[in-house]
């Protein structure tokens, strides 16, 4: 009895196991790049406008033209995103306002780890009277960002990322 037991324990617990689903694993969070340039006397994002997960990172870069930085409009992004997004940006001026980025090629991070899934306007500080702008989802559209409009890409303009 006690040999069958030896043989028959671990064969019942690889037979279970067979039947046990993993874990499903989240991806991990993806970087997504942003570039701040100057064509001419245009000042822009490229792209204009991006589609993220919850937890991605967004990679803003000077390429040219700058001074730059990435300021969010406080009142036109999801409720709750203020303070995660206060959390998220390093080095900031003000309420989700990122640093001036003052040397080509510098690259400012911003986490959306913990951040609601929605609309998010932004835009450039010393260019946003020249229409420096964007809009970032989150998951899906939603919030305040969805239905204000000043020039940067609506949700309906923004790429969906495969």
């Amino acid at each position: 009895m006690k040999r069958w037991s030896l043989v028959a324990f671990p064969v019942l617990a690889l037979s279970a196991a067979a039947f046990v689903r993993p874990a499903e694993r989240t991806p991990p969070p993806a970087t997504v790049r942003v570039r701040m340039v100057q064509q001419g006397s245009q000042f822009k994002f490229d792209p204009a406008g991006i589609r993220i997960q919850p937890g991605d990172i967004v990679e803003f870069v000077n390429v040219s033209g700058g001074p730059h930085n990435v300021q969010f409009y406080p009142n036109r992004i999801p409720a709750g995103a203020k303070d995660v997004l206060n959390r998220a940006m390093a080095q900031r001026m003000g309420d989700v306002a990122g640093p001036m980025m003052m040397q080509p090629n510098q690259v400012y991070r911003v986490s959306f780890a913990g951040a609601p899934q929605g609309t998010y306007d932004y835009f450039c500080l010393p260019h946003q009277a020249l229409g420096m702008k964007g809009t970032l989802i989150v998951g899906e559209p939603g919030g305040p960002g969805s239905t204000i409009n000043d020039g940067e890409p609506t949700p309906a303009q923004v790429p969906v990322r495969h």
